[in-house]
């Protein structure tokens, strides 16, 4: 107990006091004031507060009951809150897990297109190469056409017919 200076009263009661008047642990005189929203400063409470812990323990069984199933509901809640959370940690970890997989076959498969890509980039610079080189060779030989062959017009039947001398490409001639 707290006595004041000035006047010599009571001011607050420590809950050890409360404690043995009660026959009650420390423990719970500390759980039923929270339970209650008093507050404990420095293990002593206000007189006022005292008397409305001591009318909580007085009122009998049926408050204390209810605390107690109040207390255990909030524990049951907050045991349920947390085997949510590990349920959705475990999903998401499966997820990920997942989601992991699926980048690796991703990257693998753009890993394939790319080297695809790149090979079929080769075969159409080859094949333009090829080109370039047939219309040059095309230029060229068309050019040899023009100076190894020689045409003329000559009577045939009664017509003017235009024959070609010294062909360049016998073979389409057959």
């Amino acid at each position: 107990m707290v006595k004041s200076q000035l006047t010599g009263k009571v001011t607050s009661v420590s809950c050890e006091d409360l404690s043995n008047v009660l026959d009650r642990s420390d423990a719970l005189i500390r759980m039923t004031a929270k339970a209650l929203d008093i507050d404990v400063e420095g293990q002593h409470v206000s007189c006022h507060d005292a008397l409305h812990i001591m009318r909580f323990f007085a009122g009998g069984k049926g408050e204390q009951n209810q605390l107690w199933s109040e207390q255990s509901s909030k524990l049951q809640a907050a045991k349920a809150r947390e085997f949510e959370f590990a349920m959705a940690l475990e999903i998401l970890k499966r997820e990920r897990a997942s989601l992991d997989k699926q980048v690796e076959l991703l990257t693998e498969q753009l890993a394939r297109a790319n080297h695809r890509s790149d090979r079929l980039e080769q075969k159409l610079h080859d094949l333009t190469a090829s080109f370039a080189h047939l219309v040059s060779q095309r230029d060229r030989l068309v050019a040899q056409t023009k100076i190894k062959s020689t045409t003329s017009i000559k009577q045939h039947q009664g017509r003017d017919v235009l024959y070609l001398e010294r062909p360049v490409n016998l073979h389409l001639l057959n």
